[in-house]
Order: C-alpha cells, then sequence, then structure tokens
C-alpha cells in the first residue's frame, strides 16, 4: 500500500503542469478587502493600475463574484480603465479569459467591455439585457501573440458614462505552451502503469 500511494504521489505533480499560471496578480479582485455585503472605489487596487476614476470592488453587492468575494465594475463615477504589464515571449502565444455580466437592472447601453494586449484590442460581446437580479456570468476568451518582452494588459468600460456598468471577474492571462510537453505526458503516463501494475499485483489471483 505504501509503495502504491508514493507513486501516485510522483505522478500527482505532473497532473498540475497541465494548469497553466495566471501570469496576472490579483485577477479575482480579492486581493483587497471589502467588508460583505458592501463596496469600495480603489485608486490602487492590489497588482493593477487604474484610470483616475478608480475601481469599484464589490462584495455582494449588486450582484454576487463568479470567483472568491470580490468582483468590479469599471464604471465608477464614469467610465475608467484598469491595466496590469507582465513580462512576455515575443513570439509566444497568450490567452487572455475573463468572466463579465450586465449589471443586473440595467439598459445594455450602459454596459459594455473592451481590452487590449500590446498592440492587439479588441470588445467582448454585447450581452442580453440582465433581469436576473445578480450577476449572469460570461466567459470571453481571445488568444494572440505577444511582439514585446513587457507588455501591458488593459480593461475598461465602454457603455454610457453613467456609474452604470458591466461586471468583471477571474481575469486571467496564461502562456499556450504553459502545458506539458510530450515528455511530460510520457513520465505521467509511465507513473500511472506503475500504480496500475501495483494495483494487480495485490490483487488475488
Amino acid at each position: 500500500m505504501k509503495k502504491l500511494l508514493a507513486a501516485t504521489l510522483l505522478a500527482t505533480p505532473l497532473l498540475a503542469l497541465a494548469a497553466p499560471a495566471n501570469l496576472l496578480s490579483n485577477g479575482s479582485f480579492d486581493g483587497d478587502s471589502v467588508g460583505a455585503d458592501s463596496w469600495i472605489t480603489s485608486m490602487s487596487p492590489q497588482g493593477w493600475s487604474t484610470a483616475s476614476a478608480g475601481l469599484e470592488l464589490r462584495n455582494n453587492v449588486v450582484g454576487t463574484a463568479f470567483d472568491g468575494n470580490n468582483f468590479a465594475e469599471l464604471d465608477t463615477a464614469g467610465n475608467s480603465l484598469i491595466s496590469q504589464t507582465v513580462g512576455t515571449v515575443i513570439g509566444q502565444w497568450y490567452t487572455l479569459s475573463f468572466e463579465y455580466s450586465n449589471r443586473a437592472g440595467t439598459d445594455v447601453s450602459t454596459n459594455g467591455l473592451a481590452w487590449s494586449f500590446g498592440n492587439v484590442s479588441g470588445v467582448a460581446p454585447t450581452l442580453a439585457q440582465n433581469t436576473s437580479g445578480d450577476n449572469q456570468w460570461n466567459l470571453f476568451t481571445t488568444t494572440f501573440q505577444a511582439t514585446a518582452t513587457q507588455t501591458t494588459l488593459k480593461l475598461w468600460a465602454t457603455g454610457t458614462s453613467d456609474g452604470l456598468g458591466s461586471s468583471l471577474d477571474a481575469v486571467s492571462l496564461t502562456s499556450v505552451s504553459a502545458v506539458p510537453e510530450p515528455q511530460s505526458y510520457a513520465m505521467l503516463g509511465a507513473g500511472l502503469l506503475v500504480v496500475a501494475a501495483m494495483k494487480r499485483r495485490r490483487q488475488p489471483r
């Protein structure tokens, strides 16, 4: 049994290689303390730079978070912007993903998010009006290639600048190549075969 457990533990780290690391700091906005059922406007949220209007952080106010306790809104006193610069490899492909929702009980026109990564930019697809009374999270994802060793990710509100805007959470930037190499898959397969063999040997004939 001890040998079986040891073989399983040896194989486990290889499984972790399949989950690429988030290159962003505080992607789910939980690095800042926000009391339950309250919200704040932050000019310097952990890991992020903001425009002059700052960033709203909400904890169970006008919706619930997708990940953790907090989520963000980029239309504070008016449309705002957040950014974060990360180290990148020229020619390397990266995937940006985030969860977003129209603010409950507002017109579609007051919501909207856009993004840029270096010299590449785009707009998240328009969502239907949210009448649920809570956030209705939708996943946005896109892939692009880095052209510099330092690249800035920006996210900003695009709807009517009226203090009511889209909710944002679980922002992630990952390297597309951050998956197990073929030899890692081979090692994982070998480890699993060892586990299976040990299990068969312990079974009564």
